[in-house]
């Protein structure tokens, strides 16, 4: 068997009638579900996260995994290997590391005057800010920089920013602008896991899921807006969505619970529904998206599965989606020839691309 096998061919006439669906053949796919549309392998090793923009219309895929940054045009199924400038190459003891690399498992996407820029960063090293396609370090980081374990891009209107946080080596959350000559916004928290952003009602938000609780902070201020206490271990995947006009906060525990939060204030501090269980192991990763005037919820998780849920009730849609042959990393959902979808990746090195239509 080839390295790429060519498993099946959309219907003609399909709104993605161009796309095919492959798979490594080192890692069939068992498919439980006709929801998948496309399956392709990464060309080397496992994808920690994974990002998405859109650049002339189509979305492009931003992968990190093995100290190697990839990008993936779906519609295509083209990657791209995309070699980046050091990070720490300003910071004086780089000259004893010459063969030090880039170690980056976590990453966020913006589109800046035309060109999109990426933050990136890992257990090893703070976050750093480049160019895609020329490779160019924008906002480097030094070796005593504050390692994360998630960052997200900070979503509205303005330059570029970015969050940080990290659940092991300091407290906080950090908002880094593209020039180095501003300082980072510090934002007051304990260990960050997870993090998301929204625009809701005017105000540009951050929630961060921590050891008990999940946080939300208003970046107009930088004051902590809400706290949610979760009893069910770390919360490592949050989203920040609307339910029937209210703002509500979503999070994925280590226990493989989904909670919603109402933030509108008319509630009390717990959670609007029972929370929905279902996976087996924790939920490393979730997003959030609108199906027509349905609210629904996706996640990832360690048990190599994904789920649909109904955000307000609470109820899964749908058996689990299955085809991942290892623990789900990355979950981002977007839309794809006006067709919403989900892309999923993780460590068998595949990304996939689920229909998301109910």
């Amino acid at each position: 068997m080839s390295l790429l096998s060519w498993l099946t061919v959309l219907p003609c006439g399909s709104p993605l009638d161009a796309i095919q669906v492959v798979a490594r053949a080192d890692y069939p796919v068992r498919v439980s579900d006709e929801r998948l549309i496309l399956s392709s392998a990464a060309p080397d090793g496992r994808i920690d996260d994974l990002a998405v923009v859109d650049v002339d219309g189509a979305p492009l895929v931003v992968c990190t995994g093995d100290y190697k940054l990839w990008s993936w045009a779906p519609l295509q199924d083209e990657w791209r290997e995309r070699p980046l400038a050091y990070a720490c190459a300003e910071d004086p003891l780089a000259a004893e590391y010459p063969d030090a690399e880039n170690d980056i498992d976590s990453v966020a996407v913006a589109v800046s005057e035309g060109r999109v820029v990426l933050a990136a960063g890992g257990d090893e090293q703070g976050a750093a800010i480049w160019d895609l396609d020329s490779g160019e370090l924008l906002r480097g980081t030094t070796y005593d920089g504050l390692y994360i374990s998630s960052i997200a891009t900070v979503k509205g209107e303005g330059p570029p920013q970015f969050v940080a946080s990290s659940g092991v080596h300091w407290d906080g959350v950090q908002v880094l602008g593209l020039s180095a000559e501003e300082p980072p916004v510090e934002l007051a928290a304990g260990p960050i896991w997870g993090l998301a952003t929204a625009g809701i009602d005017g105000r540009s938000l951050v929630v961060g899921g921590g050891e008990e609780y999940v946080e939300m902070w208003n970046l107009a201020n930088g004051e902590q807006a809400a706290s949610f206490y979760v009893n069910d271990g770390r919360t490592y995947a949050v989203a920040l969505s609307e339910l029937d006009g209210r703002p509500v906060v979503v999070a994925g525990t280590d226990s493989g619970k989904v909670y919603v939060f109402d933030l509108s204030g008319d509630e009390e501090d717990d959670p609007i529904h029972e929370p929905s269980t279902g996976h087996e192991g924790r939920i490393n990763a979730l997003d959030v998206a609108m199906v027509g005037d349905r609210a629904v919820v996706v996640t990832g998780g360690e048990d190599g599965t994904i789920r649909l849920w109904d955000l307000a009730s609470g109820r899964q849609i749908g058996p689990p989606l299955t085809g991942h042959n290892w623990s789900v990393e990355a979950v981002v959902v977007t839309k794809m020839q006006d067709r919403p979808v989900a892309l999923t990746a993780g460590r068998d090195g595949v990304a996939r691309v689920w229909d998301l239509t109910l």
